[in-house]
């Protein structure tokens, strides 16, 4: 287990991913993330609350037990509070609990932030020093600055990375979590920066990060580039000779990403049947620029000679950058995955998986670890530790205000869409996944 961070106290009120990724990543290396979902109400209404929406929501593709795992994905290592913010006893438990941290991790809209009394600047006068982290979809100025964004549109669509990644002219569909997890990640960085300066000085901050500005960052070669009159999408044919991908003999795919020509064409030549002449032909990488569609057949058709596993030993002892071209599928097999550290093994309901770690290994500090949540599974010991007395957390269980997880008596079959007749499966008409 991590524990650099240990010491930080971080409340999230934040659902779907861009937010709490955040937090995930925060509470992987180590600080106290304490998430405050909706109270439990045991409906399929997420108005009504039950969780975070994405437990059951059908944002996975799979969902058994209620506990997809795009919730545990991005909820790992977090405490769950559950309140009832409909109520002025929720509201207030939920401001009590901020006041209590040292970040607040929010995806509210400015306006409902303030009016809920969690924004920087409520937060601030009370306790001078809190640090806001807040998520938005266009930033907080600027003709859209009022407008909601989801990873999909305001990260892909309106960055360009879309048109820019489909060769074929029909835009792809950007799998979930594409920017919210770049974004995410970023709002972690600014959110621990904020902190090292709070550290120094007892200063506080706010602090903002926005799917589209981090779309643009994440995008900036092709950004800035695109003025120059660089093509995007990049055809297949325009690209460099030793810098695409290539089709072996059993149909699976490699990519090569050589751009110093002068030690490819050596180490090509040694490992497949290049023209005699090729190196005086093609001495440099502006001579191969000018013949890359010749080069490029000539190689389309070695590669096509042998299956890939083939092509791997061989480039394997040469100075060529390669890979393969996996599929997701294969990830959970991949052993420099696993020994690398960067899956760590779980199990989601009787599923047997490697969830991805926070995309930085420590040499001192330990292994990272993923532990997993249940709604309302800390919700009595955290009002507890801000100093709710046993009357009052009893007085908020039995109103409902604030609910914690039965174990026993909580339905998670009502989201399993594999069985017939539960009201998930119901509601999405028998989809078949």
């Amino acid at each position: 287990m991590i524990k650099l961070l240990e010491g930080m106290r971080v409340v999230e009120l934040a659902s779907f991913m861009m937010g709490p990724i955040a937090g995930r990543v925060l509470g992987e290396w180590g600080a106290e993330v304490i998430k405050v979902e909706p109270a439990l109400k045991q409906t399929m209404n997420p108005k009504e609350g039950d969780g975070d929406m994405i437990r059951g929501a059908g944002m996975a593709r799979a969902i058994v037990n209620g506990d997809p795992c795009v919730y545990q994905f991005v909820n790992g290592n977090k405490k769950s509070v559950c309140l009832d913010t409909h109520t002025p006893e929720g509201v207030q438990a939920m401001v009590d609990l901020c006041l209590s941290a040292d970040v607040v991790i929010s995806h509210l809209r400015p306006k409902d932030a303030k009016k809920l009394g969690v924004d920087y600047e409520s937060l601030s006068q009370k306790k001078p020093g809190i640090i806001v982290a807040s998520t938005s979809g266009y930033g907080t100025s600027g003709p859209d600055a009022d407008r909601g964004g989801f990873d999909a549109v305001a990260f892909a669509a309106r960055s360009g990375m879309i048109s820019g990644l489909s060769p074929s002219g029909e835009p792809f569909v950007p799998y979930y979590g594409m920017g919210d997890v770049t974004s995410g990640t970023y709002l972690a960085t600014a959110i621990l920066a904020a902190y090292v300066h709070k550290l120094k000085t007892g200063e506080g901050e706010e602090v903002v990060t926005s799917l589209y500005g981090s779309a643009l960052y994440t995008a900036g070669v092709p950004v800035m580039t695109s003025v120059y009159g660089d093509p995007y999408p990049t055809p297949r044919e325009a690209q460099f000779p030793t810098a695409k991908p290539f089709k072996c003999g059993d149909g699976k795919w490699i990519y090569l990403m050589a751009n110093i020509w002068e030690t490819a064409i050596i180490d090509l030549c040694k490992i497949m049947d290049m023209p005699e002449d090729a190196k005086t032909r093609w001495p440099n990488y502006f001579a191969a620029s000018k013949d890359k569609a010749e080069i490029t057949a000539i190689l389309d058709r070695e590669f096509a000679k042998h299956p890939r596993d083939y092509w791997l030993e061989k480039l394997a002892g040469t100075r060529i950058p390669f890979d393969i071209i996996a599929d997701f599928t294969d990830i959970q097999k991949d052993t420099q995955a696993w020994e690398a550290g960067f899956l760590y093994k779980t199990e989601v309901e009787g599923y047997e998986t490697g969830i991805p770690v926070a995309p930085a290994q420590f040499k001192h500090a330990g292994k990272a670890e993923v532990r997993m949540n249940y709604p309302g599974d800390h919700t009595v010991e955290e009002l507890k530790k801000i100093g709710y007395s046993d009357e009052k957390v009893q007085e908020l269980l039995s109103s409902g205000v604030a609910t914690q997880l039965d174990p026993e008596t909580y339905e998670y079959d009502r989201f399993d869409i594999t069985k017939p007749g539960t009201t998930y499966n119901m509601i999405m008409g028998g989809m078949k996944m």
